[in-house]
């Protein structure tokens, strides 16, 4: 999902219930997830009070269910001025952990690289280094340039900062009053796990890439120590989860290019490196149906939705993304636009309602491809502005609404005819899944084969290819004269799997692979069914 998501339901967790073998686990063990960004972030008020502000997404919320039956431990960077104000009062008393009043059972470990070590990690390698390229995002005639500060900040950034995260995993692990397992996320803490296992070879490990995996000659944009760091770092780890089977193998065929010396078990999916396994698996991430629900049917999206039957039309197509170049947002412009050219009779019957949500506002290319958003939604209107006059209407094609709002996405999807998600690479793209589990029109998914979600629901959805201008264009036009018949049978079939797939099922797949690789440990301790 674009936007951020609600962080409460309830007592504020999804509300799950796990297989005994999984509950058995959480309860003999520690868990210690290590994400870059943290569950909550600490903010002062003008008054000088210190106010939570809890982070939100799938990830919050799995692990947050989690913690419900285990004893956790979030690792995560000091984001703001006042996370660093608390981390250094912690440091002078002496104080580890920090007690989440907002998230029963977690604690809160920071970890505080200096500014400089920060942005060399985050701003020029986790982004948009390795974001762009694990989204296929490089105009490679032109960059990236891997040059002398790329290289400084790849050994005094992302090499350092993934070092303290080690260290702080590391010290939480010894303070821990169970079993620790170790849950890192994402993209930026590749390196990670090497310094980890250095320090604590006997401690289980799993990283859980969110992210799309590209194919291994695109990697060969990275110089080869990179890339054979990256491998080397994951490949430290006892279990590697990715969101789709294509990204799995290609994780494979990356290994299999940059480290010769590997073996590699297609069929079992197995890599032994230097003595150690790892198990790549796939466990595609999926929404909490209830929450999305619950707060789909807030006061909120209620306003939101009697302020949004305003826009729309007698057909209504909508987008709900983050206004970045991997979401492909230009060109579902251009696509509609080839729509109108082609079926002059829709002038003044489909207006295209577009909720995008600025992020990564410090990178150039972000900043420049909202600008191109901007200016294609201009031309649209001006375009078509005329020929609706002509036609005795006042209609306006594109309403674009930009802001960070999550009720009111939900709002939207309740009424499109059409769903657009042609985004050009995705790890998975819940939008997908929201938009089928709320839509009251049977309304049609047009869904890119680049999405990851494109594997579990493209065979109920129009495909495109991402660049397909033309192609976009008629999946519109076929999604909107769909017959209703069919219209029903797609909805219908998302829905239930949506449903069927949920968050919990993402979590409760990781914890079976982590009991089953236990039990193999310790068989007399923890079985876990087959």
């Amino acid at each position: 999902m674009a936007h951020q998501r609600a962080g409460q339901h309830r007592d504020g967790q999804l509300d799950v219930q796990l297989p005994d073998y999984a509950r058995e686990l959480l309860e003999r063990s520690t868990l210690i997830i290590v994400s870059n960004r943290g569950p909550v972030e600490f903010h002062q008020t003008n008054d000088g009070e210190i106010a939570t502000k809890r982070g939100t997404g799938g990830v919050i919320t799995a692990m947050s269910a989690a913690a419900r039956f285990a004893d956790a431990i979030w690792v995560a960077c000091a984001m703001t001025p006042t996370d660093r104000v608390i981390a250094e009062e912690m440091r002078q008393r002496r104080e580890a952990l920090l007690t989440i009043p907002d998230l029963p059972g977690f604690r809160l470990r920071f970890v505080v690289p200096d500014t400089e070590a920060y942005r060399g990690y985050y701003n020029r390698i986790a982004n948009p280094l390795l974001w762009f390229l694990q989204h296929y995002l490089w105009d490679t005639p032109r960059a990236p340039d891997i040059d002398h500060e790329t290289w400084q900040a790849w050994h005094e950034g992302y090499v350092a900062v993934n070092r303290l995260f080690a260290e702080e995993v590391v010290a939480a692990a010894a303070a821990a009053p169970r079993d620790p397992i170790v849950l890192l996320q994402d993209y930026h803490l590749y390196l990670a796990p090497t310094f980890i296992r250095e320090l604590r070879p006997d401690l289980l490990l799993h990283h859980f890439v969110h992210i799309p995996w590209p194919d291994q000659d695109y990697w060969r944009l990275l110089p080869l120590p990179m890339r054979r760091a990256i491998c080397e770092g994951l490949l430290a780890n006892d279990i590697v989860g990715f969101q789709t089977p294509r990204h799995a193998r290609s994780f494979l065929n990356t290994v299999d290019a940059n480290l010769p010396e590997a073996e590699v078990d297609y069929r079992r999916r197995e890599v032994t490196y230097r003595g150690h396994t790892t198990r790549v698996r796939v466990y595609p991430i999926s929404i909490d149906p209830e929450l999305v629900r619950a707060v789909a049917e807030s006061e909120d999206a209620r306003r939101h939705r009697e302020h949004l039957e305003a826009f729309r039309n007698e057909y209504t197509i909508i987008r709900v993304d983050r206004a970045e170049p991997s979401k492909n947002v230009v060109r579902g412009f251009l696509a509609y636009d080839r729509l109108l050219e082609k079926h002059p009779e829709l002038i003044g019957r489909v207006n295209f309602l577009a909720f995008l949500v600025p992020t990564r506002m410090e990178v150039a290319e972000y900043i420049n491809y909202l600008d191109e958003i901007n200016a294609v939604v201009g031309r649209i209107n001006a375009k078509y502005a005329n020929a609706a006059e002509i036609e005795g209407i006042h209609w306006e094609p594109v309403h674009l609404f930009v802001g960070d709002d999550y009720p009111r996405a939900l709002a939207a999807m309740k009424f499109y005819d059409v769903l657009l998600v042609n985004a050009i690479f995705d790890g998975m793209n819940l939008v997908a899944k929201e938009g089928a589990l709320l839509n009251e029109r049977n309304g049609v998914l047009i869904l890119s084969e680049g999405a990851g979600a494109y594997q579990q629901l493209g065979q109920w959805a129009l495909t495109v290819s991402p660049t397909d201008i033309e192609g976009t264009a008629e999946a519109l036009w076929q999604g909107l004269i769909m017959p209703a018949a069919e219209r029903a049978w797609r909805a219908e079939q998302l829905r239930r799997h949506v449903v069927e797939h949920d968050l919990r099922r993402w979590l409760v797949d990781q914890l079976h692979d982590i009991a089953d690789l236990r039990a193999e440990r310790a068989p007399h301790r923890l079985i876990a069914p087959s």
